[in-house]
């Protein structure tokens, strides 16, 4: 981690001019995140779904079209680092799904930092996940960022219960290490935008912790038993902050014998508050709807 501190703090270049990057308090790099936050869909996507919350076990959730759920069901969970969400981009995604599979969806809005630490958002994925399981129906299990870490323990504790896990993962860009550890791997120089992403991902992992160390494996699964997961999709991009998290994840998957489809395209992925858009991200989407089709049929 202090490592992490020397690079952010390295003079990093700003069009022709040279900026000093100086320490700002943690709550500055978070706060934008949190004006992105929407706790409901734009209007544009509630024109096309029904759209209610439903508290299950006392953890808020909203669902997209729940009358479809007899031809499956998507359960999301949003990124943000900790901190915020859910964001427009992940209501896009999340339509767009449902739209293509005519499935149900349901976006969990678990609690956050820095109000609820460690272990709630967790204890908020758990609730609803166990209820769903219990059904006995078919769904899968899509996250983003934060999402994906909370998605692989949660997928670890369903195993470890003996209850139903999802018949599939789709994890994009996910976050499986807070303390930050395998973005050192990272041979590209840093810039201003992997300088703020940095410490806004080191404000939110220390926001949500809290006491917890960082390396734990319920908060870092990239250090977990990861056999007997369902069959994964895991994406990122080539530029993306967190891309070696994706990479690495993907050679502890199949080390742990865990089929995995990995797709990573050019650019970035990894935008918190918008969907990307691009030749690479809708053949993407495209892959990630097939994948998703394809569990939610049994195959």
């Amino acid at each position: 981690m202090e490592h992490a501190r020397e690079i952010a703090a390295k003079v990093v270049s700003s069009t022709t001019q040279t900026v000093k990057r100086i320490p700002i308090p943690g709550p500055v790099y978070t706060s934008s995140l949190r004006t992105a936050r929407r706790s409901l869909p734009g209007v544009g996507v509630q024109r096309k779904h029904a759209v209610d919350v439903e508290m299950i076990n006392r953890t808020r959730t909203v669902w997209l079209d729940r009358h479809r759920r007899e031809n499956g069901l998507i359960v999301y969970l949003h990124g943000g680092a900790f901190v915020a969400g859910p964001f427009p981009g992940d209501w896009q995604w999340l339509s767009r799904q449902a739209e293509a599979l005519d499935c149900a969806a349901l976006l969990i809005d678990y609690r956050y930092a820095p109000d609820h630490q460690h272990p709630v958002a967790a204890q908020d994925v758990d609730a609803v996940l166990s209820e769903i399981a219990a059904t006995g129906e078919k769904w899968v299990l899509a996250a983003h960022n934060s999402g994906g870490g909370l998605a692989l323990n949660a997928c670890r504790r369903l195993a470890q219960q003996q209850l139903t896990q999802p018949s599939a993962l789709v994890l994009m860009t996910p976050w499986t290490d807070l303390s930050l550890s395998n973005t050192l791997l990272a041979t590209a120089e840093p810039t201003s935008d992997s300088v703020h992403e940095r410490r806004t991902h080191e404000a939110g992992a220390a926001a949500y912790a809290g006491r917890t160390p960082l390396d734990a494996v319920e908060l870092s699964p990239c250090g977990a038993d990861l056999h007997g997961l369902p069959k994964t999709h895991l994406s990122c991009g080539t530029k993306d902050f967190l891309g070696t998290d994706a990479r690495v994840l993907k050679l502890q998957l199949q080390e742990a014998q865990v089929a995995v489809s990995y797709r990573e395209i050019g650019g970035r992925l990894n935008f918190l508050p918008l969907l990307r858009k691009g030749p690479d991200a809708t053949r993407l989407f495209n892959e990630q709807r097939d994948f998703m089709a394809a569990a939610l049929a049994g195959k």
